[in-house]
């Protein structure tokens, strides 16, 4: 009898620890791996798991005392699926969380939505801001299930920046007399000048942050940002690059134009997040500084009704904006042989919108082939999320490949990705076991 995707989702917590804890090989036969850096799969290969990490990966028959045998029948054996730019916790309309709901609704929303990410292949996410700190500690100690998370921590933003969302009579958190909200206290800080800039990154990583989030430039979901601004100045950029270098990570920052892209860049940033109206300006530096881009192309299946609804009614114009530099910034970064390209969605404030989450697949394919894709979702996001160095909190073995010692965060898919990566923009009919952490989540396998 198949086990449905009904079962995958009523599998509990508590089944998912004590199978982590009672943990025993899992052999996996008959499988095509694609090992998430080379395009070419090892054949009829078998994979062998030991507690979460994978310990072995070959062509020849493969034993293991007690081993229960998954046999693949042909399907491809993948890397799990990493998204290397979500908001785990801002899942609702962002004017309704802020000013209709509590942190402990938040928390349990946030939690639900984590276990789905999951279930659509995602066993990696680097959240790019909010409260996904507690999150990821729940997550991580088997309170909850969902991906690994690298947290930003709270978004640092200027005054006026895009992080920006208080109402309009709303008095500044850091004037006297001020009561920051909870949204200020864990979604954003604002802060201004060189030792502002520094105190709140400071902040962010006391409180548990991976890596640094700094709005560098205008943005869709904030008011009172057009999207030409340019937000820090330089040297405010480079104590918070500095700041975060001591701690022995790095800063990624929100950006769209040029001058941001280029600021930020002279600044020492490395994660270059979003950029959809570059021009040839910053895509050949880009190019020179050898960084991330981080883009993301989901927008393009979005309208604006759905914007209005989700970010309210000001932030449409300017999402048609940036969704109409899109494709210009696709092929510039395929024209420019730009290879640092991370995978990422950004899909925030609606829950419905995030079950499309997977259709990011679909839109890179008209510059990127299949292979080029499934590297950007596997390999190369876990090479980007691994420079957060002493602070990364998944040090057992490499994410995002399968190769001796890596993480056991597996996908198990019907037909070849390799070849026609849109396999994975349908996820509950064509990945068919997904494992994270060596535990598996969900299986359609008899």
């Amino acid at each position: 009898m198949k086990k449905t995707l009904a079962f995958a989702l009523s599998l509990s917590i508590a089944t998912a620890a004590t199978a982590q804890e009672d943990s025993f090989p899992i052999l996996f036969t008959n499988v095509h791996v694609f090992d998430g850096v080379n395009e070419q799969r090892i054949e009829n290969a078998n994979v062998l798991v030991v507690d979460n990490l994978i310990a072995e990966v070959s062509s020849e028959p493969l034993a293991a005392a007690n081993a229960r045998i998954i046999d693949g029948g042909g399907r491809t054996l993948m890397p799990g699926l990493i998204d290397a730019h979500v908001h785990m916790a801002v899942t609702e309309p962002v004017a309704d969380l802020r000013d209709n709901y509590d942190w402990m609704y938040w928390g349990a929303v946030s939690t639900i939505e984590a276990e789905k990410m999951l279930l659509r292949g995602f066993t990696t996410v680097r959240d790019a801001g909010g409260p996904a700190i507690g999150l990821q500690k729940a997550i991580d100690r088997g309170k909850a299930v969902g991906p690994r998370i690298y947290p930003s921590g709270p978004v640092i933003s200027q005054t006026s920046g895009h992080g920006e969302h208080r109402v309009y009579n709303e008095p500044h958190p850091n004037f006297e007399g001020a009561q920051p909200s909870f949204f200020n206290q864990h979604l954003e800080f604002l802060a201004d000048g060189v030792p502002e800039v520094l105190r709140a990154t400071r902040e962010a990583l006391r409180l548990g942050a991976t890596q640094i989030k700094v709005m560098a430039g205008g943005g869709v979901s904030s008011t009172v940002d057009p999207l030409h601004t340019v937000q820090y100045l330089p040297e405010e950029l480079e104590a918070a690059v500095k700041a975060a270098e001591d701690w022995g990570t790095y800063v990624l920052v929100h950006v769209y134009n040029d001058d941001s892209i280029l600021r930020s860049i002279d600044a020492g940033v490395i994660s270059i997040e979003h950029a959809q109206l570059m021009t040839e300006v910053s895509a050949q530096a880009i190019k020179d500084a050898d960084v991330w881009v981080v883009p993301f192309y989901s927008l393009l299946g979005i309208d604006a009704e759905t914007v209005a609804k989700a970010l309210g009614p000001l932030s449409a114009p300017k999402f048609l904006e940036v969704q109409a530099g899109a494709r210009n910034q696709m092929r510039m970064l395929k024209e420019y042989e730009i290879e640092k390209v991370a995978f990422s969605t950004d899909i925030i404030g609606d829950p419905v919108a995030l079950t499309k989450q997977n259709d990011e697949f679909k839109y890179r394919l008209e510059v990127w082939t299949s292979h080029e894709i499934l590297q950007q979702a596997t390999s190369k996001s876990a090479e980007l999320l691994a420079l957060s160095g002493k602070l990364n909190p998944y040090t057992a073995g490499p994410l995002g490949v399968i190769e001796p010692g890596a993480y056991a965060d597996l996908l198990l898919v019907e037909g070849n990705p390799v070849e026609d990566v849109e396999l994975l923009v349908d996820y509950e009919a064509n990945i068919d076991l997904i494992m994270k952490d060596g535990v598996i989540y969900k299986s359609t396998l008899d």
